[in-house]
């Protein structure tokens, strides 16, 4: 990823942070000149001081069985929106806002049947902590093992590589930052509102303290 000292952010805390708040990532693996996507909310949770990511697919969907056999890289998307020269104190041209986390790293398969529920439940547990709505992982008395086998693969991805780029407009001037901060808080769109706190708590951390 193109990613410009300006727009490189390496608090792997705020990294951690936003892979926990936006999970439904793009998962990317590539095996003989052929690159494989799927769309899978992961979980991320710290191990031995490394961050590992927790996720399962469908046994029919194919990218499993590469995923061990090469890096795999997880792409998080933060909150983005369109950024209006309008805003800006001199006209110049428009562009995008946003935040975004790539994680790379080795993956481990889990197919037996404690190794995938335990995938169900980190995934249940994180969700309902984002989006609570009371509702509990259980796994019905009627259901063999060997269905949950033979339906879906788990994972964990063990990074070795983060990279975090916060695009808010640091290459602007004082002027063009306020434009655009006054700019977003005329919209309702939750994507801009998440942009326009994203740089808020940017801009506050890097006031210098009197």
């Amino acid at each position: 990823m193109y990613n410009p000292e300006k727009f490189n952010n390496p608090d792997s805390k705020a990294a951690f942070d936003l892979m926990y708040r936006f999970p439904f990532a793009t998962v990317i693996t590539a095996q003989d000149s052929e690159t494989t996507i799927s769309h899978l909310p992961l979980t991320p949770i710290h191990v031995d001081g490394k961050i590992v990511l927790i996720g399962h697919m469908a046994k029919a969907n194919p990218q499993w069985k590469s995923m061990c056999s090469e890096l795999v890289t997880a792409v998080f998307h933060g909150h983005h929106t369109y950024i209006t020269p309008q805003w800006y104190a001199e006209n110049d041209v428009p562009t995008w806002n946003y935040s975004v986390v790539h994680a790379k790293g080795r993956a481990e398969i889990y197919e037996n049947y404690a190794e995938l529920v335990n995938c169900l439940k980190t995934l249940t547990e994180h969700t309902e902590t984002v989006w609570p709505s009371g509702w509990k992982f259980f796994i019905p008395d009627d259901l063999p093992p060997q269905v949950l086998e033979k339906s879906i693969v788990g994972f964990k991805i063990t990074v070795e590589k983060l990279v975090f780029k916060n695009k808010l407009s640091q290459n602007r001037s004082e002027a063009d930052r306020a434009g655009v901060l006054n700019g977003l808080q005329t919209r309702t769109d939750e994507q801009s509102l998440g942009v326009l706190v994203d740089m808020q708590k940017l801009y506050t951390k890097n006031v210098p303290k009197k």
